[in-house]
């Protein structure tokens, strides 16, 4: 009994938890589903809170990136408006208004905007053909980038009629209006400007073009006085400038001063010679050292009297000026070419030709202000001439013909056919030349007020190797004693009558006013070559070298001198250096080639005698390449 009791409580009491864990589980899950909807809910929740948090981030940084484009915007904006009112201040135009017309010509076509229109073309056209390196900046009424330009009174408000309120409350713009009124002979046109009323212009009503051409006269000659008279040059109305630059030099503000002194200068000296306009050029250099387009006159003028050292010196006291700070007569953006210009012509004045060439060639692709279209490739010619390059020389003269197909012959083209015959020592074509050319220069004030000094020169030299010595003493007699290029040629006269002290006495005379120039040393070094003195010779071409060590006129003649030394293996090297200088000159490669001979280099030799055989070379030149290629 006692055992089945035990067994019966022992089945009662403690049954396996592990059975009956699984019987519980077959009727009841082990998690309650309140508790699993309760953490779906919290994971919704959660989810729903982190996106709102990135919302709520995304939000505020596009707050910033908004807040940040606004004031993008308004700085842009504000920059706009101020760029405007800053544009508007420095504003110095012309606004041309539509003209008021009788009631019938309008409505024949002949509209206040048309009467306008045809009055602003006139003044671009004019102004276009106005050449100067005046500065924009320097004038008073410069008519600058917002330039001339029709008003017609628009509706409502636009960026243009903003543009046109600013400068007209803050800016400097010259503003014109007038009226055309009907006549008993025709029409009277008349402009109003800031400064007060044209004279106006009367006339035929089918002469309106013509009226309008003198009305827009009168209205540059009043708004741009300086400028007008650089037109009234261009047309060769030189009296009628001058009469405009004497009264801005005299009366006009510092700027207009200055500039109009030059000009000034330059037309008294074209209306009445040299002599007459250069002690005004000089004051304006007194009154404004760094007035540089004096410089250049003064420049000029100073070359074309014979006064090389003083032309030298002037053109250095030029470049001192540009190299200095301050300068406020070239355009800042100009200084740098302006600058480069002043070395090439201090070169030019050495004899360094070859040094000139870079400066014209880019001249001669995009003009400089106040130099004109046709400076680079006439200068071109006139500086290949120079270096005996004649068919350089004829292609730049051919562009000046291609630019000015109409212009009639030129000094420049009889300068080149007076030393191209010249450097051929074709001395009967030289005098013929000569000839041409002197009475081209005598057709002006100008030219005969330098004849003496300049195409006289080549005259005398011409009749001397002719034998005509009594011609040739009485031409050069005139010329003055401060003359260098008249030294010269008169002791080249002497050399060729065999007075050999009366020549010495001439160069040494023209190198005592010219202390800095090569050109009289180069003359004596080859005066003495001839005379069979090498040795004194050789002095002088060291000389020349020293004072301009690109000119390559000493360099071929030191050489010259060495072979007549028997020293040819030292002249290749100044053959050489010449070459640099003056690569297309056909006697420098003839004794080239010649010096390759006695240096026993033949082979060499004929490279150079081909080259000179396709340059020019004067007859006795000629014949010699024939005996050293031939012989």
């Amino acid at each position: 009994m006692s055992e089945e009791k035990s067994a019966a409580g022992e089945a009662a009491g403690t049954a396996d938890p592990i059975a009956m864990g699984m019987a519980m589980g077959r009727a009841t899950p082990l998690v309650d589903d309140e508790l699993i909807g309760y953490l779906r809910d919290q994971r919704h929740h959660l989810h729903e809170q982190l996106r709102q948090i990135h919302l709520d981030i995304w939000e505020k940084w596009l707050g910033v990136f908004l807040r940040l484009a606004t004031a993008i915007v308004g700085v842009a904006a504000a920059g706009a408006v101020s760029w405007l009112i800053w544009q508007a201040s420095q504003s110095n135009g012309l606004r041309i208004e539509p003209f008021s017309v009788p009631p019938d010509l309008a409505a024949r076509g002949l509209t206040g905007e048309v009467v306008a229109t045809k009055l602003l073309d006139r003044l671009v056209a004019m102004q276009n053909q106005t050449y100067s390196s005046r500065p924009a900046k320097s004038y008073a009424n410069a008519w600058g980038e917002h330039g001339i330009k029709l008003e017609i009174p628009e509706t409502g408000i636009s960026l243009s009629e903003l543009d046109s309120w600013l400068r007209e409350k803050l800016g400097n713009d010259a503003r014109i209006s007038g009226e055309v009124v009907r006549t008993g002979n025709g029409l009277t046109l008349t402009a109003r400007t800031d400064d007060g009323s044209s004279p106006g212009v009367s006339g035929a009503e089918e002469d309106i073009d013509a009226l309008t051409d003198k009305l827009a006269e009168q209205i540059y000659a009043a708004t741009q006085p300086f400028r007008f008279g650089m037109y009234l040059v261009a047309k060769n109305r030189t009296e009628e400038a001058l009469v405009i630059f004497r009264r801005l030099a005299l009366t006009g503000d510092r700027d207009d001063r200055v500039w109009a002194y030059s000009r000034w200068g330059l037309s008294v000296a074209t209306l009445s010679g040299v002599d007459a306009g250069l002690p005004i050029l000089k004051r304006s250099i007194e009154i404004e050292p760094g007035s540089i387009n004096s410089y250049d006159q003064i420049g000029v003028i100073e070359a074309d009297n014979g006064h090389w050292e003083e032309m030298l010196q002037n053109y250095r006291a030029q470049l001192a000026q540009l190299m200095g700070n301050g300068q406020r007569f070239v355009a800042p953006s100009d200084i740098a070419l302006r600058r480069r210009i002043a070395e090439a012509t201090i070169a030019q004045s050495l004899g360094a030709l070859h040094d000139l060439l870079p400066v014209l060639e880019e001249l001669s692709r995009k003009p400089f202000p106040g130099f004109g279209p046709g400076f680079g490739p006439a200068q071109r010619a006139r500086t290949y001439g120079y270096l005996r390059d004649f068919a350089a020389a004829r292609a730049a003269l051919g562009e000046l013909h291609n630019m000015f197909p109409d212009a009639p012959p030129t000094g420049l083209e009889l300068m080149l056919a007076s030393g191209q015959s010249h450097l051929r020592q074709d001395w009967k074509a030289a005098l013929a030349a000569d000839g041409r050319r002197l009475a081209y220069v005598q057709q002006t004030t100008r030219g005969r007020s330098t004849a003496a000094t300049t195409v006289t020169l080549p005259l005398a030299e011409s009749l001397a190797h002719l034998g005509r010595f009594a011609e040739a003493e009485r031409t050069i007699a005139p010329t003055p004693a401060d003359c260098y290029p008249c030294l010269r040629i008169r002791a080249q006269i002497a050399e060729l009558q065999h007075q050999s002290a009366r020549a010495d006495f001439w160069f040494a005379r023209a190198i005592a006013i010219g202390p800095s120039l090569p050109y009289a040393e180069y003359d004596w070094g080859q005066v003495l070559l001839a005379r069979g003195k090498p040795d004194e010779a050789v002095a002088q071409f060291v000389i020349a070298n020293k004072k301009s060590p690109h000119f390559p006129d000493a360099l071929e003649g030191w050489g010259e001198a060495l072979m007549a030394k028997n020293q040819s293996h030292l002249a290749l090297a100044k053959f050489a250096e010449a070459e640099k200088y003056a690569p297309n000159w056909g006697r420098l490669h003839l004794k080239w080639g010649e010096a390759l001979i006695y240096a026993g280099k033949p082979e060499d030799a004929k490279a150079h005698f081909a080259r000179a055989a396709a340059l020019d070379l004067s007859p006795s030149e000629k014949s010699e390449l024939t005996r050293m290629t031939h012989g």
